[in-house]
């Protein structure tokens, strides 16, 4: 076992000492799990080149079943998983900080193009005769 290609070794060092961030190859490549993943996808789309040349092939990558490993030897969904544990490093590793919203940002006076005048925004009922349920308007 490796102990130096061991991601999250690598990460908990990275994230506690805080200057270094974690490589993406750490993540998406050392792991024998990502190893194996990328060698099956390359597998896995040979064949499919493969079929278009050998008949007996073909059978296999019309059926459902590689409907469904079109999807899990796709390329971007190896990305998209491996790289979750990597976002997530990424994230300890970095000065960011998660600020809550205050309630004007997350809900903010509604009006109509943006106007911030009371007087010109039709749905402000102190613009007067503007406003959509004045009297005068309906």
């Amino acid at each position: 076992m490796e102990v130096e290609n061991d991601p999250s070794n690598t990460t908990e060092n990275q994230a506690t000492n805080g200057t270094s961030k974690p490589e993406a190859s750490a993540w998406l490549w050392r792991p024998w799990q990502a190893k194996l993943w990328w060698a099956g996808i390359a597998a896995y789309w040979a064949g499919k080149c493969a079929s278009f040349y050998v008949p007996s092939l073909e059978g296999f990558y019309t059926s459902a079943l590689a409907g469904y490993l079109n999807i899990l030897f796709f390329p971007i969904t190896a990305l998209l998983i491996l790289g979750i544990d990597f976002a997530q490093a990424r994230f300890a590793a970095s000065d960011w900080e998660f600020v809550e919203p205050t309630q004007e940002e997350m809900f903010p006076r509604r009006s109509v193009g943006g106007l911030r005048d009371p007087y010109s925004d039709p749905l402000d009922p102190r613009s007067g005769a503007l406003y959509w349920r004045h009297r005068e308007n309906g």
